[in-house]
């Protein structure tokens, strides 16, 4: 049987190249630095005197930005085909921490993010028989922390070709099945079932002319037998996974807010392509900072956002302005959050917040179930305390009692990396759909007996990115393989609610957990980058006095219209971004760490 894998992998792999079919090498590119200095800058008109990079160059640089341009044909035979461009510029680190990212514009339009990620581009079908311009602006991005380095990088591929799309769909089944196929236990009848399937389909390529029209007639032949025998094996899994599409942005970490600016409008125009591409996607953003970041850069990204979000598929919650610091910031401060978070989520989207979505901050005070339940929030969601350094927590689904009495109920997310061992209870956010983690999100989740419904957060993040088609790929297929839970997309509040209906419904006793939720790992920003903390608590102790002032003075005038309100908005959002969980902490590089103004 092992030798049997191991044929089956190479015979997928070698399947992978042949998805591209028509393949026309961009070859060369005119280059020139952008020295704009700004977010959202102009796209030059003018191509002239432009130095030349050909494919194979290597180009470099820390914090620089580059102009990439060619005209390109898109074949009038090509339409009713899949043109798409795959590009492969740079680096980009674990987690898009580091390094490369650019933005791909479409006749001077954004139009959608590239990174080592996400290296495909699909072009829309009415531009077959046209010219398009074609324009790249790269970013060398910055070290990921340390000490400041010029990043290096390769102009590896640029090329125009049209996707095959049996080939695509067999290359992408048969990885999935090799990967249910390594994850399910021996003695499975599935787990062979699946194995018989693959090889027998894999009997019909004809591998005498790679590449023929011979090649492809087989290629096809056995896309067809592989999806017919996995169509006839019954799924029969009592667990259901229901995944959103998520891209987690820290607001200033291992960059500045400037590039969390540039990161969300790549990382969304991406979400928008992927969107027309697969109609069932649901995307997930919470942070109503860098909504406005985009509203203020780039207002046609914001316009088509709004669409999405009649339509269903954007779902705009989640609470606070930001994923705030919860230990460090004052009670004042956390309601303002949920205030002003869900004011603009309101005002600019008409959705009322339903959950708390805090995945990432170091720990939660015992205050917040008492903020939250005050606020209309009667759902918290995380996974960072997942991350404990000696204790695991016991429960994963919990009534979590503040410190008044209060409770709300609390969820953890349970999706593992797929590299981690079976011993580890660390989890993501920045989840990955493969078989080992769709399997593991049931395996490590403490409350089986009461709960069969769990919840996973997909795409790449907290340097943006999001979710690619891989991703939307392994989606579809993993719902199909059986020995799989039942794998389909959902809204995070559509799954809260299915969660609250379960714990309302259970004969099964629902733990309690009466205190903080205190998170044994990152204890030493806590002791850390004191300036932060001091200016924080002085901004917020002057903000407090400012308010009461005007209102008495408003008061005093007859009126309240008189008191400065929008001013103070507009302050307490500075003060609301700056208690980001990697700012006030001071885990984000100097540069990242904004100054607090008195």
């Amino acid at each position: 049987m092992f030798l049997t894998d191991r044929k089956l992998d190479r015979r997928i792999t070698e399947v992978k190249k042949y998805r591209y079919r028509n393949i026309r090498n961009l070859e060369a590119f005119a280059v020139q630095e952008d020295l704009q200095g700004v977010v959202n800058p102009q796209v030059p008109a003018e191509f002239d005197n432009w130095d030349t990079i050909h494919t194979g160059d290597c180009w470099s640089g820390r914090d620089r930005y580059l102009w990439m341009h060619k005209d390109i044909e898109i074949p009038t035979q090509w339409k009713g085909q899949r043109v798409v461009g795959i590009f492969d510029f740079g680096n980009t680190g674990a987690g898009n921490n580091s390094g490369f990212e650019a933005m791909c514009y479409i006749d001077g339009k954004p139009y959608q993010g590239v990174d080592v990620n996400h290296k495909e581009v699909f072009f829309p079908e009415e531009l077959c028989g046209k010219t398009v311009n074609l324009t790249f602006r790269l970013w060398s991005g910055l070290e990921g922390g340390g000490v400041p380095a010029v990043q290096e990088h390769k102009i590896r591929q640029a090329d125009l070709a049209c996707l095959d799309e049996p080939a695509d769909d067999f290359y992408y089944m048969g990885t999935l099945i090799l990967d249910t196929i390594a994850n399910l236990e021996e003695g499975n009848p599935v787990k062979y079932d699946l194995r018989n399937a693959l090889d027998q389909a894999c009997h019909c390529i004809d591998w005498s002319y790679p590449g023929s029209e011979s090649f492809y007639d087989s290629l096809h032949q056995a896309d067809q037998i592989l999806n017919e025998k996995i169509d006839k094996m019954e799924k029969h899994s009592p667990v259901n996974v229901y995944c959103v599409g998520h891209t987690h942005i820290d607001m200033a970490w291992l960059w500045r807010l400037k590039h969390t600016h540039e990161k969300a409008s790549r990382s969304f125009s991406t979400v928008l392509r992927m969107m027309e591409m697969f109609p069932e996607y649901i995307f997930l953003q919470t942070q109503p900072q860098i909504y406005e970041y985009i509203k203020e850069d780039f207002p046609e990204i914001f316009e088509e956002i709004r669409k999405r979000v009649k339509e269903g598929r954007w779902e705009a919650d989640g609470g606070m302005w930001v994923e705030a610091d919860c230990n460090l910031t004052s009670g004042e401060s956390l309601t303002r959050q949920l205030l002003i978070g869900s004011r603009f989520l309101k005002e600019e989207f008409g959705k009322d917040v339903e959950y708390l979505w805090l995945p990432d901050v170091f720990g939660y005070s015992w205050a917040l179930p008492q903020i939250l339940k005050k606020s209309g929030i009667d759902v918290f969601m995380t996974t960072k305390i997942s991350w404990n350094q000696f204790n695991r927590m016991p429960h994963d689904t919990f009534h979590w009692k503040g410190m008044d009495g209060t409770e709300v109920l609390t969820h953890f997310i349970t999706t593992p990396e797929p590299w981690n061992g079976p011993d580890s209870w660390f989890y993501t956010y920045n989840g990955l759909l493969t078989a080992k983690t769709v399997k593991g999100v049931w395996e490590a989740y403490s409350e089986k007996a009461m709960n069969k419904d769990l919840l996973i957060s997909y795409g790449y993040g907290d340097g943006g990115g999001g979710v690619n088609r891989d991703l939307l790929e392994a989606r579809r297929r993993i719902d199909k393989i059986p020995g799989l839970p039942n794998l389909k997309t959902s809204t995070a509040g559509d799954y809260f609610r299915k969660l609250k209906e379960n714990v309302e419904n259970t004969d099964q006793y629902v733990n309690t957990w009466d205190g903080e939720l205190y998170l044994e790992y990152h204890r030493g920003t806590y002791t850390s980058q004191a300036y932060n903390k001091r200016m924080n608590r002085k901004m917020e102790l002057l903000y407090r006095r400012a308010e009461w002032m005007t209102a008495m003075a408003a008061m005093g005038a007859g009126s309240l219209s008189l008191a400065a309100q929008e001013k103070l908005t507009k302050g307490w959002k500075m003060i609301l971004t700056n208690q980001f969980h990697d700012i006030i902490p001071g885990s984000s590089i100097h540069e990242g760490a904004t100054r607090f103004a008195a």
